[in-house]
């Protein structure tokens, strides 16, 4: 089993607290059917995979990703790939190859424990508990900051010309500007996990620095539209530009009516 050599890492189990439940309690639910996502370990740059020539890196993942998830789901019978497996991405996206990173489960709950023990599973999410409401997460009391940060993307073995970096921006709810940043420690650890890109060459997106913090002064994400960014500058004028208003703006009177 390709994993890290000596290492194993205990899956989460993430989801629980929309329905109330913890770990202990949702061992207990027994055969009771639930529904989640299962991922796999499918990204996971291990020893095996970095003996390899960046050439032979993509294909072999690919796989081995197939040969965890048919092997999951010959076990658990509840394992099914889900339908965007296969099918390639829009544009933009990093990881674009084709193989499975997470399969949909539908079964027992304790079938699915057995699942997330698994080397081969990252993490197993619950979405749905048989007789059990998934509750709305209560109104949080900090503010929306949007955090601009530089990141850097580096390739394996480049020495030489120019480097792509990236101009990122994050939203999430801190107490302030500094907390903001804070928060964000770990995400900007998480976003810099290697990958290979098409040519099987490692790639990782690694945060640079903090630009700029700003405060939106909402607590609450509006759908009609919420400023989440704005700084101000300025440029040479433009004719174009030139504003002549036909009516002037009357003069305001400072007398008291």
């Amino acid at each position: 089993m390709d994993l890290w050599e000596g290492v194993i890492v205990s899956p989460r189990v993430t989801g629980l607290e929309e329905f109330k439940l913890t770990e202990s309690s949702f061992r207990r639910l027994g055969r009771r059917e639930v529904q989640a996502f299962v991922h796999l370990r499918s990204d996971d740059l291990t020893p095996a995979v970095l003996r390899l020539s960046p050439a032979q890196r993509r294909a072999y993942m690919t796989a081995r990703a197939g040969r965890w998830a048919d092997g999951l789901r010959r076990r658990y019978t509840g394992l099914s790939l889900p339908k965007e497996v296969g099918r390639r991405p829009g544009k933009g996206l990093r990881r674009w190859y084709r193989y499975p990173r997470s399969l949909s489960f539908r079964g027992p709950a304790s079938e699915l424990l057995a699942i997330a023990g698994s080397t081969t599973v990252r993490s197993v999410h619950v979405t749905k508990v048989a007789g059990y409401w998934r509750r709305r997460l209560r109104k949080s009391s900090l503010a929306w900051y949007c955090v601009r940060a530089q990141v850097v993307i580096r390739v394996e073995e480049a020495r030489s010309g120019l480097q792509n970096i990236e101009d990122r921006f994050v939203l999430v709810r801190a107490s302030s500007w500094e907390d903001a940043k804070e928060r964000l420690r770990r995400q900007w650890r998480e976003y810099a996990t290697p990958y290979l890109n098409s040519e099987g060459q490692m790639v990782s997106w690694s945060f640079d620095k903090v630009i700029d913090v700003y405060d939106t002064g909402e607590t609450e994400i509006n759908p009609s539209g919420t400023e989440v960014y704005s700084r101000l500058s300025k440029r040479r004028m433009r004719p174009e530009y030139v504003w002549r208003p036909k009516t002037p703006l009357r003069r305001i009177s400072t007398r008291a009516d």
